[in-house]
């Protein structure tokens, strides 16, 4: 019997270690932000992450690592280990524009797995409030008249506010000149101080309802239920016109089945928190959710239909 019981403490104690690894999650969870705080990845991030923590039962620990249009902190959460524990907060930029865009990607767009897709966003043309330009027609025609005087700002190359104004350009017969920033909210700055000429960004209503940007269109196919009084670009002047941005959280390719459905459980119940999206409302950001199966065939749909609009509109980053 003493021989029988030692056998069996002895199995208990070999099987214990391994149950307890099994079980995701134990420690905090980082997610990658690849833009600079003020962005709507972070806000994002910020805004749903408490619901998420109390999901999992875990920590979310938001780790900002701005530069090269979203791709270095996109090329850091490729290279996390494959456990759960590190998230990236990716978007239309690293995930369907970046791999046409960048002649040298430094990471593999298919390295990630799918948890998944958050919004779905009509990006807002903003100018200074004193701006000359009040409609889309006044833009374009000054832009049309003195080729490249004026300016643009994005969050970085390759981002959607960077795609989103190439494809205006070559739609309008336009030029502009390019001033890159390291992420939306030094733009947005920048903008609302009458330094840059055009900004268009899916952050920009809070400073359009306080009246320091005036807002001239918006550049989904459709007009938002936020602005509805804001034509669409197609409807300003420019047919064809529609661009929509969305974001999205994906983890290292090999990420654990379990993690993953976890985290897509606990990120579809913030998205339907009633504070979270009362929340999103007032910044402009529509809220989706679904499956990571979902976001999967969203990701290759959209990264195929952005080769020829990345090709089209002659936007190369070398």
């Amino acid at each position: 019997m003493r021989r029988r019981t030692l056998g069996l403490l002895a199995a208990a104690a070999l099987a214990a270690p391994r149950t307890a690894r099994a079980a995701w999650p134990e420690r905090p969870v980082t997610v990658v932000v690849p833009y600079p705080p003020g962005g709507n990845n972070d806000i994002l991030a910020r805004l749903v992450g408490p619901v998420v923590e109390r999901e999992i039962g875990q920590p979310l620990v938001v780790e900002n690592r701005g530069g090269g249009g979203g791709t270095i902190g996109a090329a850091a959460a490729s290279r996390a280990a494959a456990d759960g524990y590190t998230l990236l907060f990716a978007d239309i930029g690293n995930l369907a524009i970046a791999p046409h865009l960048f002649a040298r990607l430094p990471y593999d767009p298919n390295a990630f797995t799918p948890v998944i897709r958050l919004t779905e966003v009509s990006l807002l043309v903003g100018v200074p409030k004193d701006s000359p330009h009040r409609t889309m027609a006044d833009l374009v025609a000054a832009a049309r008249a003195r080729p490249e005087a004026l300016n643009f700002g994005t969050p970085g190359p390759g981002t959607a506010g960077h795609l989103a104004t190439q494809m205006l350009m070559g739609l309008a017969g336009i030029r502009m000149t390019h001033i890159p920033f390291r992420g939306s909210a030094p733009a947005a700055q920048e903008l609302v101080a009458g330094r840059i000429d055009l900004l268009i960004d899916g952050t920009l209503l809070p400073a359009v309802s306080q009246g320091t940007v005036r807002a001239l269109a918006v550049t989904g196919a459709r007009r938002s239920p936020f602005t509805p009084d804001l034509p669409t670009i197609a409807e300003a002047g420019v047919p064809g016109y529609a661009f929509a941005s969305w974001h999205g959280v994906v983890a290292p390719r090999g990420t654990p089945p379990e993690a993953i459905a976890k985290l897509n459980a606990a990120f579809n119940a913030a998205v339907r928190d009633p504070a979270v999206l009362a929340r999103a409302r007032q910044l402009g950001l529509p809220l989706v959710g679904g499956s990571a199966a979902d976001f999967d065939t969203w990701i290759k749909a959209e990264r195929e239909k952005f080769g020829p609009l990345v090709q089209a509109s002659g936007a190369r980053v070398e």
